[in-house]
């Protein structure tokens, strides 16, 4: 599609309007979310209640920074999270100023990234924007579903419903985002956007320096970030337009389809389908990628149906559609079925468990039903998701969010702590997202349950936080294990879980930044000097330390930025009202500096807290709210 030409250079990227509202539209709604996918407990509630308090300044910083040429990215933090036998996919979180200069200029760049897209490759967002944001369901109740999900997913339909061809050719790119070239980036940001030379420069200079090296290498060996933000997915996009355009014919006449790296094509014979995946390859090594041999391969229409469990999956998306007819009106939001359509999805659970012979994408129905099973409230699969999540790690997202959906008790608190232990050399992400869990989770009104929980979570804090390995990474993990033991534990436990911490914390540490609000919280008068004594602290670091210190004096706008980080929002799913975990601290300190207010802001948020439905309300969390009105 043709889009303007306007050259974007360094003053538009910097200028603190354009900056402002890219903070506004794209970064903090990502920051104050709760999804599993949006790693709360990688980010501080300080990520977006400082900065909010400090927008204006924050901004016009690195506005002059930009201009002088003087802006200089900070190392991000990589966090390894779960594929399969080993395997990890590294997700590299930026800081926040970063993650907005990044956003900003593929903000600025994307009409262009995607210009030369073609209407038989799918993009991220695409059927969102053609659908008004959701699918569009016939009306009526009798009609083809196998055929409306095959239309939903891209071109399939036409694929399937073509008879001169019998095959089906699958591939993606191995190890795709680390494997993207620096140069191969350069080059074509110059010459696909309208980034200015200096503007693309930046933006490079942002990737290579955000990404860790070793052995003091000069560039990163780590390609594009995969970061919090998906800044780098449009890039990483329009890259491939590359390789479409060697399938320009086939794309045409609906035989070739891409959605990122997932190449689809159909052939006529097995014969024809090794001579395009030898295009293929032969396409993306121009550009420095390479086939995934163990993703690719030429295979029948009907083997493709079985494999992909395609009628299962129409039906599947025909249930989550009645569903949608069944949440209630009031808030919070929940989905409640009728029992024939209930039994309809047990009936359709257990087929799929006793399958036998299981088809390639059964671990993605499997994924899809724990998160039906969620919604509505059945339990039948829980003896399953131990099992289940040993077996495909890379699922932890979804069956962890399924988990926390039901009251958090002891046994399933040392079912969380083993997945802390089993897999924290492995997939820290597995480690943060079971730490998530117990922080999140809903909780009954039992105080010797609390107790055992901050006892167990101290345990697992102190053993990461003295365990050999990365430091950054296992400090982390460690920092995650204890905010959930602080936030189970009575005030003389807190006091002592923080002469727990390690003596000896670099300024970078995540453990130093993230134990900071908790001192302030208890009232611990040498809590700015501790986090101060370590020399090279970062500009973040020294925001939080001056945003903190405003909210114990009583600034009236630094209050206000912490009442609207400690106001219970409509989140996670089964939906409820709930506060960022790493907020709850700031209630103690605006205890002690602006408590007139905080009576009358405590009160309505125990309204809302207590609006949840039973099975999905924190006692331990309201108990902490009701602690402001005492």
């Amino acid at each position: 599609m043709p889009v303007k030409s306007t050259p974007a250079a360094i003053a538009d990227i910097a200028s603190p309007k354009f900056l402002s509202a890219t903070w506004r539209k794209h970064v903090y709604p990502q920051l104050s979310s709760m999804t599993f996918n949006n790693f709360n407990l990688c980010h501080d509630c300080l990520d977006y209640a400082a900065y909010s308090w400090s927008l204006r300044g924050f901004v016009s910083s690195i506005s002059r920074e930009l201009i002088l040429g003087q802006y200089a990215p900070q190392r991000g933090e990589l966090v390894r999270a779960a594929k399969s036998n080993g395997l990890s996919r590294p997700l590299c979180f930026l800081t926040v100023r970063d993650a907005l200069v990044f956003k900003a200029l593929v903000v600025t760049a994307k009409l262009h990234l995607i210009a030369d897209a073609e209407d038989w490759v799918e993009l991220e967002d695409q059927k969102q924007e053609q659908n008004g944001g959701e699918a569009k369901v016939p009306a009526g109740s009798s009609f083809d579903w196998f055929s409306f999900w095959l239309a939903e997913q891209g071109m399939l339909k036409e694929m399937m419903d073509d008879e001169t061809v019998d095959y089906f050719v699958e591939s993606d790119i191995a190890n795709f985002y680390p494997s993207i070239r620096l140069d191969v980036v350069r080059e074509h940001l110059l010459y696909q956007t309208n980034l200015t030379k200096e503007a693309v420069r930046l933006c490079v200079q942002i990737i290579d320096g955000v990404m860790p090296r070793s052995d003091y290498s000069e560039t990163s060996l780590m390609g594009l970030p995969q970061e919090q933000l998906d800044a780098s997915r449009p890039i990483a996009h329009s890259l491939l337009v590359h390789v479409d355009k060697e399938f320009q014919k086939e794309g045409v006449v609906r035989r070739y389809s891409r959605y990122m790296d997932d190449i689809v094509m159909t052939v006529p014979t097995v014969e024809d389908g090794e001579s395009v995946i030898s295009r293929l390859q032969a396409r993306l090594e121009s550009i420095g990628l390479y086939p995934n041999p163990s993703k690719t391969r030429i295979v029948h229409k009907k083997q493709f149906v079985i494999d992909h469990m395609v009628e299962a999956q129409a039906d599947l998306s025909r249930i989550q559609d009645e569903l949608e007819g069944h949440v209630t009106k009031s808030l919070p939001h929940v989905k409640r079925p009728p029992g024939p359509l209930r039994q309809e999805i047990l009936d359709f659970s257990s087929r799929h468990r006793a399958m036998e012979g299981r088809p390639r994408l059964w671990g993605r129905v499997t994924r899809q039903l724990y998160t039906v099973h969620r919604d509505v409230g059945i339990k039948d699969w829980w003896p399953h998701w131990k099992e289940d999540l040993a077996a495909d790690p890379g699922s932890a997202s979804q069956i962890l969010e399924y988990v926390r959906a039901w009251p958090l008790k002891g046994a399933t608190l040392q079912d969380l702590i083993t997945l802390s232990e089993r897999y924290c050399h492995l997939y820290a992400n597995v480690s943060l997202l079971a730490a998530e869990v117990v922080l999140t989770a809903p909780v009954g009104l039992d105080r010797a349950l609390w107790e055992a929980i901050a006892s167990s979570c101290r345990s697992e804090f102190r053993r990461l936080a003295f365990s050999a390995g990365d430091r950054i990474g296992f400090d982390r993990m460690a920092s995650s294990w204890l905010l959930a033991a602080w936030k189970y534990g009575d005030h003389e436990f807190r006091e002592v879980l923080l002469d727990d911490l390690p003596k000896e914390l670099n300024s970078a540490s995540p453990l130093r930044s993230q134990a900071l609000p908790l001192f302030f919280s208890v009232g611990d008068p040498s809590a700015s000097e501790w986090i101060s004594s370590a020399p090279g602290l970062d500009w973040e670091s020294s925001l939080a330390i001056e945003y903190l210190r405003n909210v114990k004096d009583g600034d009236k706008s630094a209050a206000s930025s912490a009442f609207g980080a400690v106001r219970p929002k409509l989140q996670l799913k089964p939906q409820r009202y709930t506060i960022l975990p790493r907020s709850v601290p700031l209630l103690g300190i605006l205890k002690r500096s602006a408590n007139q207010r905080l009576q009358v802001s405590a009160s309505r948020a125990m309204k809302l807290l207590t609006s949840n439905p039973r099975r999905l309300r924190d006692r331990r969390l309201e108990s902490l709210v009701q602690a402001c009105l005492d």
